[in-house]
């Protein structure tokens, strides 16, 4: 009995062991195809190293995707950056070609008297009120607002070029350029040339100047070489060719139109007010004028210093020294415009011969106001397909500015009304002081005429002479300062003032936008 039990003990044994062995067998089989080598290793697939030999497809992956280029980021253009370990099997994307939209003719902004001040000048004290107080109106308290909301507008209107033709700062103080230069930079970044010359303000100015409680200070200004310095990416580095004699340089915008950046000021050992051209200049922009002639291109010049007298009120000090030679040059070559600033006044100007003389072209000035006085104007140019041009001008939208990026202050909300009524205040109280004999409240009708006039001069609005002369404030000036020169000055205004100076149009429609009442 005992015997039995221990054979079927023994055949129990042997089946488990059977059965044991039938199952290692099968785990055996199924490790051998899975893995490789070791049980429990899992593969993952990596990176190769630098050193590892690597196949085209997967080294293609490896590298980084190139930054966009300039007409990617103009066009909102996206690419990845990624790298094998994103893709196992890295495939080749369907190449697409872009067919590039065509280009129509040029079109630029041109500003001018910027005058920024950087708010790091002044923390708007005693000392900053008495330097507004004696200048023209304008709006130096907001400087960088203004010009970040102009800003926005070109960006959105993307001209071929962004033009600032001269006093870009209050007083050539360094800060000011160098910060004017990092708002240059960001809207060059965004695919708009930008291209600068100086102005009589700009360098080796001793009047450069910090505002702060009730002390004005000298600050640091700045050299002709620092002045390349700080602004040579913007027209200077992708210039044509430069004059070795100024800061001047020719600007290519495409084949057959180019312009002519001139540096009319004189800052040699110190900044004057006047402009004059260099003898040595005159033989470079002649050489320039020739090359535009074999190219079969429009060269259109561009100068702070006005190239003739565009104002009664303002009659030193604006015209170029020897401007008669530029006036040539340019008959010579049938230069249909010339762009200029200075004078913060909107003047539109054809030249007029010399009683007797025949001149078969005749070249205009556009003469675009300050961008800092109201109405903070900027001028527009452009051509057309039949190689016209037209010029006008735009008021920078600073209330919608400020309304887009959600700012609380009034003046800023309120912009046109706030910029006009400073510069009338501010011109009128100078005014105010000049006048004699008179009881106060007369005095501040005269006064209050005599700004409102100057506030519609410096726009380029036509004046209503009726209206004026049958106003209370003219009849008390008539009256009471009959010989005195603020009268005077008004009936300067009025007679610079009759016709509209915001447009011009070449071609037959020119002579009845262009031509000025100034011989």
């Amino acid at each position: 009995m005992r015997q039995n039990r221990l054979i079927t003990i023994f055949a129990y044994l042997l089946m488990i062991a059977g059965c044991m062995g039938i199952v290692f067998l099968i785990s055996k089989v199924a490790d051998t195809d899975s893995f490789p080598e070791e049980t429990g290793r899992v593969i993952i697939e990596e990176t190769p190293s630098p050193t590892d030999p690597v196949d085209d497809e997967t080294e293609r992956a490896l590298q980084p995707a190139e930054p966009e280029s300039k007409e990617e980021q103009n066009t909102g253009g996206r690419r990845k950056w990624y790298t094998a370990r994103h893709r196992s099997k890295p495939q080749a994307e369907p190449e697409v070609i872009e067919e590039e939209e065509p280009k129509g003719p040029p079109r630029l902004i041109l500003a001018t008297d910027l005058h920024y001040m950087s708010p790091k000048l002044t923390d708007y004290g005693k000392a900053f009120e008495v330097f507004t107080a004696r200048d023209d109106g304008k709006v130096e308290r907001y400087s960088s607002e203004l010009l970040d909301a102009f800003f926005k507008e070109v960006l959105e209107y993307r001209p071929s070029a962004l033009i600032l033709s001269g006093d870009l700062t209050v007083d050539g103080e360094k800060i000011n350029h160098q910060e004017l230069a990092a708002k240059l930079a960001a809207v060059q970044e965004e695919g708009v040339p930008v291209l600068v010359i100086p102005g009589n303000h700009d360098i080796n100015n001793p009047n450069a100047s910090s505002y702060i409680g009730d002390v004005r200070e000298e600050a640091e200004n700045i050299t002709p070489e620092e002045f390349y310095e700080i602004y040579h990416s913007f027209g200077y580095d992708g210039a044509a060719s430069r004059d070795e004699n100024s800061l001047s340089y020719r600007y290519v915008l495409d084949d057959t139109h180019w312009l002519l950046m001139l540096d009319s000021c004189e800052y040699e050992p110190y900044n004057k007010v006047g402009g004059r051209i260099k003898d040595e200049t005159y033989t470079w922009i002649r050489e320039q004028y020739e090359a535009a002639k074999e190219a079969n291109a429009v060269m259109i010049p561009v100068a702070h210093h006005n190239l003739m007298g565009e104002s009664r009120v303002y009659p030193t000090e604006c015209a170029i020294e020897g401007g008669e030679e530029i006036i040539s040059i340019l008959h010579e070559y049938n230069v249909p415009l010339y762009l200029s600033g200075h004078l913060h006044l909107q003047r539109i100007k054809q030249f007029q011969a010399e009683p007797g003389t025949v001149v078969d072209d005749h070249v205009t000035e556009a003469v675009t106001a300050s961008l800092s006085i109201a109405p903070c104007q900027y001028g527009v140019i452009e051509w057309k397909e039949d190689e016209s041009m037209s010029y006008s001008v735009k008021t920078v939208d600073v209330s919608g500015w400020a309304r887009g990026n959600r700012l609380e202050d009034e003046n800023l909300l309120n912009f046109d009304t706030y910029s006009e009524e400073l510069v009338k205040q501010v011109v009128s109280d100078q005014i105010y002081k000049k006048i004699y004999s008179v009881p106060d409240d007369m005095k501040r009708r005269m006064a209050d005429l005599y700004g409102q006039l100057n506030f519609e001069y410096c726009a380029g609005k036509e004046a209503d002479k009726r209206e004026v002369r049958d106003s209370y404030g003219y009849e008390l000036w008539e009256k009471t300062q009959s010989d005195s020169q603020q009268l005077v000055l008004i009936e300067k205004m009025m007679a610079d003032l009759k016709e509209d100076n915001t447009s011009w149009e070449s071609g037959p429609a020119k002579e009845t936008a262009a031509e000025s009442s100034i011989n």
